[in-house]
């Protein structure tokens, strides 16, 4: 067996943007024959000045205003065998207190030795910088990707904001001596035929006028104010989250801003008690199912990109990605009103699925109202975490 080399990069130079092209190349030769793979957009890695989108690995990505990484390669002779990158957020570690790094964008062929090269180039780097501990997979920007190993749900629908990696991924993982930190959960329901009307009409209506309770779309308000609004909401209703960093301002807008291109403005609820924002709860037109590359034909990611955003009224599901009730208003019932607002709208405009995901496992109250809507499960991630000291 050839023997297998690392090799370490970082963003900055001419000779990291060669490599970084490399290191996206890579996810096209592995899934090629996969149908369930839907790429990313290699712009969505390096950039495009074209269509104004700011890359992950760019250095001008807000990330790295406060945090950094460093990518690997691993290689046989001059064949690429599997890839990852490893970071650290300093805001995630001012939040939580702690001394933790994180591995990303892991692929790999189906060998312990590469993956255990892989894994030890991560952690080396991640330890060389003081880190204690190391959690994966993680991308970033960090509240945006989902985390984990897809380990149930081979064959689900793919869908935004959740990617696809090989089934045996977790073994690589396991024999690296990583072990599940956390598992996270999604489902899939019917928009035309559920029961979350039934189920949650007459306890919405009392919930909304026992609290003086006002419902709003996107489009009721100025995009400045819902901005305003979004991420006060956002940071407070998740700041005690697993694994969550609160946003900067300037990272919030440039995720709703690139959300512009996709959206659909009727499928964001927002939530007022007696005048004041308290929740917002959001779905985005699932994206992937227009950007399936056509087998075959030669890579043309300028225009994968131009079916992504003008066949988006075309999209028959959505993702629910976003939704945040602040501290004060919890227990109020707040999120049951909003999946029946938007199991109105979703249902009017015509949808035909929805997925309701990024749960975690022990999130019992979620779990209960997901699993009484009659949504089915669809997918289950893990998170890996090993202890560097």
């Amino acid at each position: 067996m050839e023997k297998t080399r690392i090799i370490s990069f970082s963003n900055q130079s001419p000779s990291d943007l060669k490599l970084l092209k490399q290191f996206v190349d890579f996810h096209w030769s592995h899934y090629q024959n996969d149908p369930q793979y839907i790429p990313l957009l290699d712009y969505e890695y390096l950039g495009s000045k074209l269509l104004g989108m700011v890359g992950y690995f760019e250095p001008r990505n807000f990330f790295f205003e406060h945090g950094e990484s460093q990518q690997f390669l691993a290689m046989q002779g001059d064949r690429i065998v599997g890839r990852c990158n490893a970071m650290i957020d300093k805001n995630y570690n001012s939040h939580w207190k702690e001394k933790l790094g994180f591995f990303g964008n892991f692929e790999c062929i189906q060998d312990d030795s590469v993956a255990k090269a892989l894994f030890a180039a991560a952690e080396g780097w991640v330890r060389s910088k003081g880190m204690t501990a190391i959690r994966g997979p993680q991308s970033f920007p960090m509240n945006e990707a989902t985390p984990g190993f897809l380990i149930e749900g081979f064959q689900s629908r793919p869908v935004i904001y959740y990617h696809y990696n090989k089934p045996y991924y977790q073994d690589l993982a396991k024999a690296a001596g990583y072990q599940v930190k956390k598992n996270v959960l999604s489902w899939e329901i019917s928009v035309q035929q559920n029961s979350i009307q039934e189920n949650l009409d007459r306890l919405s209506k009392k919930i909304i006028e026992r609290y003086d309770v006002k419902l709003e779309t996107w489009g009721e308000r100025p995009l400045k104010v819902r901005k305003k609004e979004m991420f006060e909401i956002y940071n407070d209703a998740w700041n005690d989250n697993f694994g969550f960093v609160p946003f900067t301002e300037k990272e919030f807008n440039k995720i709703l801003d690139d959300m512009q291109l996709v959206m659909n403005k009727k499928l964001f609820v927002f939530v007022y008690v007696k005048g004041e924002p308290a929740a917002f709860f959001g779905g985005v037109p699932n994206i992937f199912e227009n950007m399936v590359p056509k087998p075959g034909s030669k890579r043309n990611e300028l225009i994968r990109a131009v079916k992504m955003i003008l066949k988006n009224s075309k999209i028959k599901g959505f993702r629910i990605g976003y939704l945040g009730v602040k501290k004060k208003f919890r227990h109020m019932g707040l999120d049951g009103v909003m999946l029946w607002k938007q199991s109105q709208v979703s249902k009017a405009l015509g949808f035909e699925y929805s997925d309701m995901g990024w749960v975690l496992e022990d999130n019992k109250p979620t779990v209960r109202l997901i699993e009484r809507c009659g949504a089915l499960p669809s997918k289950k991630y893990a998170i890996f975490e090993k202890s560097l000291i």
